[in-house]
C-alpha cells in the first residue's frame, strides 16, 4: 500500500499569500518534479483562515503539500539523495521555517467520489484531527472512520471524500505545535479527512444547512478539538 505524506507549512514573513502561492507552484514545484520517487503530488493553497469549528485550533498553515510514494523505502531514498538538499534550500525562499513542520504519514482510502469532476476541483477541506488522550488508536479509529462516512459526506454535498489513517510507526516523525505556539503540549495528528465541493458557495451552503451532519462527521466526541485543525483550500495538481 502506498504511503501518503501531508506536509503543512506557513509562508515566510513579509510574503503575501499570492506571492507564496505563485512561488510554490511556479518555482518550487518544478524542483520536486525531478524526483522519480514521487508518484503523485498535489498542493493545497489556503483560501480562508477561520476554523470550521470554534473549539478547533487556529488554522496556521498557508499550504499543505501532499505526496505519494510506493513505500517508505522510496521516501527514504528520496530524502537521502544528493539533490534533496536543493529542495530544502529552496524552501527558505518562501516558507516560514521557524515553526516546526507538521508531517503525517498515512494510507488514504477513498470513501466516495460519485460527484467529483477532476477538471474543476472546486474547494477542498482538510480536517486534521488528534484523538482524545484517553482513547488508544484502535478505539479512536472505530469511532472516527465508520460505515456512515459516505452517507454523511453526501448529505453535506461533498463531491469527493477521502480518509487518511496513520501508516506504520517510524515512517516519518509526526509533530505539531500547540495552539498557543509553544512546544510544551505538542501532539501529532492522528488522522485526516478530506472533502471537496464544486465551489465555495456549495461549501458554505453545507455549513449552514446541515449542522447535524457536520457534527456527526467530525466525531467531536472522539477527538481532541484543541489540537485539531481545518484547512480550507484550493488544490493544484503538480504530478498527476
Amino acid at each position: 500500500m502506498s504511503v501518503k505524506i501531508h506536509d503543512l507549512f506557513a509562508r515566510k514573513a513579509g510574503t503575501s499569500l499570492a506571492e507564496f502561492s505563485t512561488y510554490w507552484t511556479g518555482t518550487h514545484a518544478p524542483i520536486a518534479q525531478r524526483f522519480k520517487q514521487i508518484q503523485h503530488y498535489v498542493q493545497c493553497h489556503r483560501i480562508q483562515e477561520r476554523p470550521l469549528v470554534e473549539s478547533f485550533a487556529p488554522t496556521w498553515p498557508d499550504g499543505c503539500a501532499e505526496t505519494w510514494y510506493v513505500d517508505a523505502d522510496a521516501l527514504a531514498e528520496m530524502v537521502a539523495s544528493p539533490r534533496f538538499s536543493e529542495l530544502m534550500t529552496d524552501e527558505t525562499q518562501f516558507m516560514n521555517l521557524d515553526r516546526p513542520r507538521s508531517l503525517l504519514a498515512s494510507h488514504a482510502r477513498l470513501v466516495d467520489n460519485s460527484g467529483f469532476d477532476a477538471s474543476a476541483r472546486g474547494v477542498k477541506l482538510l480536517v486534521f484531527v488528534a484523538r482524545r488522550s484517553d482513547l488508544d488508536e484502535t478505539a479512536f479509529m472505530a469511532a472516527w472512520a465508520r460505515d456512515d462516512d459516505a452517507t454523511l459526506g453526501r448529505t453535506l454535498g461533498a463531491s469527493q471524500h477521502i480518509v487518511c489513517t496513520p501508516a506504520a510507526a517510524g515512517i516519518l516523525i509526526q509533530t505539531d505545535k500547540a495552539a498557543d505556539d509553544t512546544g510544551a503540549n505538542a501532539r501529532p495528528y492522528d488522522a485526516v479527512r478530506e472533502l471537496w465541493w464544486p465551489s465555495l458557495a456549495h461549501f458554505e451552503q453545507a455549513r449552514t444547512q446541515h449542522p447535524g451532519a457536520w457534527t456527526a462527521l467530525l466525531r467531536l466526541d472522539a477527538i481532541d478539538a484543541a489540537h485539531s485543525m481545518t484547512l480550507l483550500s484550493q488544490e493544484r495538481v503538480i504530478i498527476a
